[in-house]
């Protein structure tokens, strides 16, 4: 039996915070751009990996996922383990090992959002009742996705009708033929509103095989705003309408970013996940105070994708990697960028919240812990 610590090893309070090497400056073309600003941290005494899952709007009570052990494991701020448990094991709890999305709800339940079925559980992880969902969601990524936002009872997520012929997926009209943006109230169970993909994004524009369609999604100012992975623009909606607002240009520079082209549905034979390795993707969207930020990997300049091909060794490989494919950041206000540059950290989102799990600036250690860091920052 697997041995857990319920234990708190460090909490740093906001006031002692402020006395470290917290706040990071950018400037751009000699103006001040907004500062990144840690402004909470929440360490827990634990040996393995552990994913943020979600936490309460109040932040007393963390939800996380440890995919090795398939265990969630729920935290109070201070960093204390309150519990874990295993819900791939067959039970009257069963919910199994896959999940889009997993979320606090105001009633102090969780919905989590499988691949079938929608599950509520109570705040002690104790199913309370189950329900299909009337509708495919269409991602690849699981236990996190970020295919899926829940505000309140709506549910805005990336779905086709399951009256759809699964072969028809694989065509390149598919994407531009169906109303894909769906907003569904969970609680009374029916749609709220459904629209197409923008003509705009590259998918639409040049049809073909993409590892991945779902947007990034988020709230901000009470409107949604969405961003494709392969496609270099935000777009803002009106929430719950989803109507079409503005599109706002991130024009990623030319030296770092290379736009992926599809690859044919026709005699498709693979080659996406190359395709994305050698070319940019955004990797996320993320808002803190007024600002929005995004994040994509750097592309691989052709010369040099042609040598890692071929001729290099797995250590030239290994420095070729290292060097291309690290993050870059976009921040944005007021449907204006602001800047955009390499910073050494991999920023993610959950809950409103910006995190990462080191300091910027500082060199992630890279051997095993007996504790798990969480970096809370702000962009002020």
């Amino acid at each position: 039996m697997t041995e857990f610590f319920n234990k708190t090893l460090f909490f740093f309070p906001l006031s002692i915070l402020f006395f470290c090497q917290c706040q990071t400056k950018i400037e751009s073309e000699g103006e001040i751009m907004p500062e990144f600003v840690i402004t909470d941290s929440l360490f827990i005494d634990y040996l393995g990996q552990l994913n943020m899952v979600d936490f309460k709007e109040d932040q007393s009570e963390y939800l996380l996922y440890d995919r090795q052990r398939k265990e969630f494991v729920r935290v109070n701020n201070k960093g204390n383990i309150l519990q874990t448990k295993n819900l791939s094991i067959d039970g009257k709890d069963y919910f199994g090992t896959q999940y889009f999305s997993i979320n606090y709800l105001p009633n102090n339940q969780l919905l989590f959002v499988g691949s079938g079925h929608f599950f509520w559980y109570d705040r002690e992880l104790n199913l309370i009742e189950k329900k299909e969902i009337p509708f495919n969601i269409k991602s690849i990524y699981f236990s996190p996705g970020h295919v899926n936002l829940v505000q309140e009872q709506r549910l805005f997520t990336h779905a086709y009708s399951k009256d759809i012929n699964e072969a028809s997926t694989e065509r390149d009209e598919f994407l531009s033929s169906h109303p894909f943006l769906t907003v569904f109230d969970f609680k009374e169970e029916k749609f709220i509103s459904q629209d197409y993909i923008p003509k705009s994004v590259q998918m639409i524009k040049s049809p073909g095989k993409y590892l991945d369609s779902a947007p990034f999604s988020l709230l901000h100012n009470e409107e949604l705003y969405l961003l494709f992975a392969n496609s270099p623009e935000i777009y803002r909606f009106s929430f719950p309408n989803l109507e079409l607002m503005e599109t706002i240009e991130l024009n990623p520079g030319k030296s770092t970013y290379s736009q992926i082209a599809p690859l044919p549905f026709e005699n498709y034979e693979g080659g996406t996940f190359e395709m994305v390795f050698e070319n940019s993707a955004y990797f996320g969207l993320f808002s803190s105070n007024e600002y929005l930020l995004t994040g994509y990997y750097g592309a691989i300049p052709s010369d040099v994708m042609e040598e890692y091909n071929s001729t290099a060794t797995q250590e030239e490989k290994t420095i070729i990697k290292e060097k291309y494919k690290i993050p870059y950041y976009q921040i944005i206000k007021e449907g204006k960028k602001l800047w955009e540059g390499h910073l050494d950290i991999q920023f993610k989102n959950q809950g409103g919240r910006l995190f990462a799990d080191h300091k910027l600036n500082q060199p992630k250690v890279e051997e095993e812990l007996d504790y798990i860091p969480f970096y809370f920052y702000e962009l002020r």
